[in-house]
């Protein structure tokens, strides 16, 4: 597995070549265990307690941290420690980096470009007098979106574990389990290779038994049993200790004694299946977000089923909803998200679904990383529902 300096090294040239000559981008950070500043995780494996400033420009990278959180600073940053107050040190560095843009984390629309609190903004307005604050979501959407090749092979590791124990999940279920035994056994699968569920234990994976049961973010107390004639719907993903995680959902069906695929059921799927794949050809550099999603969204409608009520997919990182562009619809909900242009190297989902009368949700995620000419799938697709062997 990949060791976590190697990313945050990428990340902080790659953060360089995006700043334009005379611009400073200023990460600052403090108590960052309780309130994690997200580009700080990008750039480096650091926790501050005191007030700290991280500056980066195209040729220069110095940390402006307390004493005590001075040895921490990884490699690759220039380390100015201080004592009683950080404005002489941060003077001394302003006038080395004499910039002429200061950007900062704010935005309006991308809450992992917002990790300035009201009061540490206030801060420095203070400190960075008399220069103006600026946002830096424009880099900082492009950097978090536009995965590294050590982040795209982490994402595949990720995906791979992924794949792997919904594979042992497909061997080990029984008739009569619950969504929370699928729950138990798949947080006993990350426990085993020291990961995590993608979105917390509390909340992954989320399962849907049966006709009855609704696709939600939240851990399902459904005790409905596993029964033959039934849709297992699965949405799960791990997080392994690099800080990389999946995302993808399968779908499979019990069948009743002497029974195959319900004819409903394979149209159903087929439809899903058929969407993905007018977004996944849709998917390419230069395209907005909301036209892939509008490809999709318009396949699936024209084979006779509801839209999804949802994006058909989103950036996938160090955070399952990793920011940049959204592959969505243009509602208000999404803002400006769904106007960017698709790049080279971004990671995202793809993903949507819809119930069949009387045997439950058919549901469809995969993971791919955007090429030159199309994509490249990170999961092995899943083609067809997966049968389950009564036991």
């Amino acid at each position: 597995m990949l060791h976590s300096d190697r990313f945050h090294a990428e990340k902080r040239l790659q953060a360089q070549a995006l700043l334009a000559p005379g611009e400073l981008w200023v990460i600052a950070a403090r108590e960052s265990k309780e309130r994690p500043e997200p580009a700080l995780k990008l750039l480096a494996d650091v926790n501050v307690t005191w007030d700290s400033l991280f500056l980066l420009s195209r040729d220069d990278a110095a940390a402006i941290v307390g004493r005590f959180d001075a040895d921490a600073v990884p490699d690759g940053w220039r380390v100015r420690p201080y004592d009683a107050d950080l404005v002489g040190v941060l003077n001394e560095e302003l006038n080395t980096f004499q910039p002429q843009r200061v950007l900062v984390n704010i935005s309006e629309t991308d809450p992992l470009c917002d990790g300035l609190t009201v009061g540490l903004y206030r801060r420095l307005q203070g400190w960075f007098a008399p220069h103006d604050l600026h946002s830096a979501e424009h880099l900082l959407g492009q950097l978090r979106s536009v995965k590294t090749p050590a982040e795209q092979q982490a994402l595949r590791e990720a995906v791979d574990v992924a794949e792997a124990h919904l594979e042992a999940l497909r061997h080990a279920l029984r008739t009569g389990w619950t969504a929370p035994d699928v729950v138990k056994f798949m947080h006993e699968q990350c426990a085993a290779v020291e990961g995590e569920p993608s979105w917390g234990w509390n909340s992954c994976p989320n399962v849907h038994i049966g006709p009855q049961a609704r696709p939600s973010h939240a851990l399902s107390a459904d005790t409905q049993p596993l029964a033959p004639g039934m849709l297992l719907h699965i949405d799960y993903g791990v997080r392994l200790p690099h800080g990389y995680c999946s995302d993808i959902q399968r779908t499979y069906y019990l069948p009743r004694h002497g029974e195959g695929i319900p004819s409903e059921v394979q149209q159903a799927f087929g439809a899903c299946w058929q969407a993905i794949e007018e977004g996944a050809n849709t998917l390419r550099p230069g395209v907005p977000g909301w036209q892939v999603d509008a490809a999709a969204r318009a396949k699936l409608v024209s084979l006779g089923y509801p839209e999804y009520q949802h994006a058909l997919g989103h950036g996938l990182g160090r955070a399952t909803h990793d920011g940049g562009t959204l592959l969505g619809p243009r509602w208000p909900r999404y803002g400006a998200a769904v106007e960017g242009q698709v790049r080279v190297g971004e990671v995202y989902t793809l993903e949507l679904g819809s119930f069949v009368e009387g045997y439950g949700f058919v549901g469809l995620e995969e993971d791919v990383v955007v090429q030159e000419n199309g994509l490249t799938w990170l999961s092995q697709r899943q083609n067809e529902v997966r049968l389950l062997a009564p036991r």
